[in-house]
């Protein structure tokens, strides 16, 4: 999730929004716990660290685990529907993530999936500017699949993206 917070990020300065980005590593050098904090504003960013999630994506039941409870009540949480089994939260969607990956054959592509449906819930960045940091930071060979994970979560969150949408003046993730 690193790359889909900096990809995030990046995409939301394209769009004349404020972002901050942070992230941390677990001890494992590939496959550890990772975590990638976003903070999106329509006014300059004084305090880089976030006080609360209004999107939690969850791609392992640890990561669930360690971090639901910096979700805001109002706050959304979103879920790989195979990986996270154990979830007590109200606003929770579940999505194949990983799925999705592997039958595209690129199971790298999770973190693009789940960027795709962050993006249906986050008003501060457009599907156009996400798609062109895609570009830039994917190598070539790896861009339309990892367009098309995205593509297929944005489009699979909608529907639930009508019982929750919220406009609000800065967006935590």
């Amino acid at each position: 999730m690193i790359l889909a917070g900096i990809i995030l990020a990046e995409a939301a300065t394209l769009d004349g929004k404020y972002a901050a980005q942070s992230q941390n590593y677990g001890a494992e050098a590939r496959g550890g716990m990772s975590r990638a904090d976003v903070i999106l504003s329509d006014t300059e960013i004084d305090y880089s660290w976030g006080l609360g999630f209004d999107i939690l994506v969850a791609l392992t039941q640890e990561g669930y685990d360690q971090n639901i409870a910096e979700v805001k009540p109002e706050g959304i949480v979103l879920v790989d529907s195979d990986l996270v089994q154990r979830t007590l939260f109200s606003k929770i969607i579940s999505l194949p993530f990983r799925q999705i990956a592997k039958d595209l054959s690129e199971e790298r592509a999770i973190n693009m999936a789940a960027l795709g449906a962050i993006a249906a819930f986050c008003p501060y960045v457009s599907r156009e500017s996400i798609a062109t940091i895609i570009t830039k930071r994917l190598p070539s060979s790896r861009v339309d699949i990892n367009l098309r994970a995205f593509d297929q979560c944005m489009q699979s969150a909608q529907i639930p993206k009508l019982e929750f949408s919220d406009n609000k003046e800065k967006f935590e993730i």
